[in-house]
């Protein structure tokens, strides 16, 4: 090869590069951009329904009160027990209630109670004196300790029931001060597998005036035919 030729493929090689970035060095406008992808608003998923199952993993075969039942009894884990009419049912508040009722004040519509219904499997609500203390200790008295509870037992449809009663300042859960002047009719119904916890709580005058009723209640539970046996 001759020298000048060399010289000439060498020179030729970069200006060659050169030229051909001329253009975008210019100005010249480049190949357009991808332009970005439209956003598309998704409609907002309205969240699904739920309904609190009963603790423990209650039975669903067994009929439980709802709104629209017959307002003259509760039915719950296979109990029926009598009720007062103008108890009226409720949406549970509060994650561990099964059942919720309104007892009305007297005389008027303040002053009401509550009357709750928790249903657990046995041993899963913890144990029966454990809970009595837990009652006793959301009861103060005038001194801020922790009310004694009276106590009694009885057997009804063949099935131990133990009744709690608490008088004092109400302590429920999350409330920053005591409520003065409240008591509460507990009941605890010991059932095959499963325990049902009851309560009646609220100003003592609500209390005390449907006492009768709430012992009505207890004396009169029957045991519906178990699901198994019914064919369920």
């Amino acid at each position: 090869m001759r020298p000048n030729q060399s010289l000439r493929n060498v020179v030729s090689r970069p200006l060659v590069i050169a030229l051909l970035a001329l253009p975008f060095a210019c100005g010249e406008p480049g190949p357009a951009p991808k332009p970005p992808e439209p956003i598309v608003a998704k409609p907002a998923t309205p969240p699904t329904p739920t309904v609190p199952a009963a603790p423990g993993g209650a039975d669903a075969n067994w009929k439980l009160s709802g709104a629209n039942d017959d307002a003259n009894r509760v039915e719950i884990a296979g109990l029926v027990l009598p009720k007062p009419a103008t108890w009226t049912w409720q949406q549970p508040t509060v994650q561990f209630r099964t059942l919720q009722y309104a007892v009305p004040g007297v005389g008027d519509s303040t002053g009401s109670a509550e009357l709750i219904f928790s249903l657990f499997r046995a041993g899963d609500g913890g144990p029966i004196e454990g809970n009595i203390t837990r009652w006793s200790g959301q009861f103060r008295t005038a001194e801020g300790a922790a009310s004694t509870p009276a106590r009694s037992e009885r057997t009804v449809a063949g099935l131990k029931i133990t009744i709690v009663e608490n008088r004092g300042g109400y302590v429920p859960m999350g409330a920053p001060a005591p409520r003065p002047g409240y008591a509460q009719l507990g009941a605890i119904v010991e059932a095959p597998g499963r325990n049902v916890f009851i309560r009646l709580v609220g100003p003592e005058a609500t209390v005390d005036a449907n006492r009768g009723a709430f012992e009505a209640m207890l004396d009169g539970m029957t045991v519906a035919e178990s699901p198994a046996a019914a064919g369920g």
